[in-house]
């Protein structure tokens, strides 16, 4: 009876979530869905730094053996809001369509996992990507561009985001951590920097700030807003998130200054004067963060984070964690052949040597984007993911070079180096597990599509603004 009355008091819980997602589609608020997803991923992250350990919590909800996590049980009542609200979406591009075979082509590798008695709660773990990434790209894409960005809420969030990146930042700095039986919110080790924060950080505040960038003058507080991001990636003590921020400058400068797209750089509206004064404040923190305690406490001037980045490079764990990529990845290669073209299936585990522990250990992932959907999907499943990411990075280019709306087309530029640093982190990280990363990869994807499609509109009617269009 108790059983009963919990699922009722939940099944009413869902239907008023649902009730609200639909009176926000209807009053034009649906830029709220994917921006709170956002939120939700953001502060979970900040509570809890790793996605393994977390505990039963209103992030984390289920009982016994079910697993389940919050994005999931988000999307699946947003995509219902939104399926009721709007009906079935009026027709699907291009791009929309490639995401869709992609999902389409990993519910076929769940049932071949089933079919190769693959484990099948990892199976269904893996399974659960088709809503983080194809459902929350819908979601996104679902909502007038502008909506992001006229409404404020885009830039409240990466407001959002810098306060919680500075506070875990402060307390990883200060060893302070927190772990409390608070009931449905249970704290353990809360304070740290987790590899996951520190990505989700980093791509939000950046595309925040292009966004600053282009509507308007730019303050020196919205520049310093990055001193947290990049300490966040710092502290982390992952490589995979150091490689993601590489890639993430990187690919900005590339586009910002190399080839067709360096005239595009003129959209900004950055003046010499605030480009001084925003290197004048960047070399004055820097010399207060150096010289400062080194006069007053009369020691050597000592750079903050550098016994960090040693660790994250010489110590001897990152090393053998080196070494054990090289090793997931040659136990991988040997494995492909077996079904090149169709893969294992989802759930797939395979035996690889750890040289930590030196001992042949199962293990689900590959560490490696490529060799992952390789093994489970086949080569038709990668060359599916190749061309729906592909094109998707092809419209945002466009986008940012042609978009007759400057504020749109930096937003296009952020997403897309954004979607190039998480693309780095993957060749590094088992994304497949990481639902975080998943979800925010979704979203990023959809909010991208919506720029391109906005683009399209604007083109067909110069004199408009984008319409409320139910297009993917």
């Amino acid at each position: 009876m108790l059983k009963l009355f919990v699922v009722l008091i939940l099944l009413g819980v869902a239907a008023g979530i649902v009730a609200l997602f639909v009176r926000w589609e209807k009053e034009g608020r649906e830029h709220l869905v994917p921006l709170l997803l956002l939120g939700l991923l953001v502060v979970e992250a900040t509570i809890y730094a790793d996605q393994i350990t977390l505990p039963r919590s209103i992030f984390h909800p289920g009982s016994g053996s079910t697993q389940l996590r919050l994005p999931e049980i988000y999307i699946t009542l947003a995509l219902l809001a939104r399926l009721i609200a709007r009906g079935k979406p009026t027709r699907i591009g291009l791009p929309a369509g490639l995401w869709l075979v992609f999902g389409a082509w990993m519910f076929v590798g769940a049932i071949e996992g089933v079919l190769y008695h693959n484990r099948l709660t990892q199976n269904l773990y893996e399974a659960k990507d088709i809503l983080y990434i194809v459902g929350a790209y819908a979601l996104a894409a679902g909502v007038p561009v502008r909506r992001y960005i006229d409404s404020g809420g885009l830039l409240r969030l990466g407001n959002l985001t810098v306060a919680c990146i500075t506070v875990v930042d402060l307390m990883t700095i200060a060893h302070i951590s927190f772990n409390t039986r608070i009931p449905g919110l249970p704290l353990q080790n809360f304070g740290a920097v987790g590899s996951e924060t520190a990505a989700i950080a980093l791509a939000i505040v950046t595309i925040c700030f292009f966004v600053r960038l282009a509507s308007g003058p730019v303050r020196t507080w919205h520049v310093l807003a990055f001193v947290p991001v990049v300490a966040g990636v710092a502290l982390a003590n992952q490589r995979a998130v150091l490689v993601n921020l590489a890639v993430v400058v990187a690919v900005l400068l590339v586009l910002l200054f190399a080839g067709p797209w360096r005239g595009a750089v003129q959209r900004f509206r950055v003046r010499a004067g605030q480009i001084v004064l925003v290197s004048l404040a960047v070399v004055g923190v820097a010399l207060a963060v150096l010289f400062v305690p080194a006069a007053v406490n009369q020691q050597p001037v000592h750079i903050p984070l550098s016994s960090q980045f040693d660790r994250l490079f010489n110590s001897q764990g990152k090393v053998e964690s080196a070494q054990d990529r090289l090793n997931l990845a040659s136990s991988a290669e040997q494995l492909i052949p077996q079904h090149l073209f169709i893969g294992f299936g989802l759930g797939m585990e395979f035996n690889y040597y750890e040289t930590g522990v030196r001992r042949v250990i199962p293990i689900a992932y590959a560490h490696n984007i490529v060799l992952d959907l390789w093994l489970r999907l086949g080569l038709i499943g990668l060359i599916m993911f190749v061309m729906a990411m592909g094109y998707s990075l092809v419209d945002g280019v466009n986008a940012w070079r042609r978009h007759p709306d400057p504020i749109v087309a930096a937003l296009a530029l952020g997403i897309v180096v954004v979607l190039c640093g998480l693309l780095a982190t993957a060749f590094l990280e088992p994304f497949l597990d990481e639902y975080r990363f998943a979800t925010l990869f979704g979203v990023t994807l959809g909010m991208l599509r919506t720029s391109v499609t906005s683009m399209n509109y604007m083109s067909r009617n110069p004199a408009g603004q984008p319409a409320l269009e139910r297009v993917a």
